[in-house]
């Protein structure tokens, strides 16, 4: 007996260079979850479109880049540490 994946589970794309992705695909690519990438287009950090109210969304592979490089973090900064100072005898 075959098992249900949820629709909310992120999914690869069948290819990876389409111009448009669905939610889990998105997902997928962003190594998160369909909720976080729901999200982000709510809050308007991610661009989408929607074919009409109740329809698929859709993210351009545009808008998917955008997103990627102003998320991610850079190399980390290596601040000087102070060392205690020696006291004097």
């Amino acid at each position: 007996m075959p098992t249900k994946q949820s629709p909310r589970t992120p999914i690869k794309p069948e290819d990876l260079n389409a111009p448009f992705f669905s939610v889990p695909e998105a997902a997928w690519l962003l190594k998160c979850s369909y909720d976080t990438v729901l999200r982000a287009i709510r809050s308007e950090r991610l661009g989408a479109s929607q074919e009409g109210k109740g329809g698929a969304i859709r993210i351009s592979r545009e808008d998917l880049d955008a997103y990627y490089a102003s998320t991610r973090i850079g190399p980390p900064i290596r601040s000087a540490r102070r060392r205690p100072t020696s006291l004097a005898a």
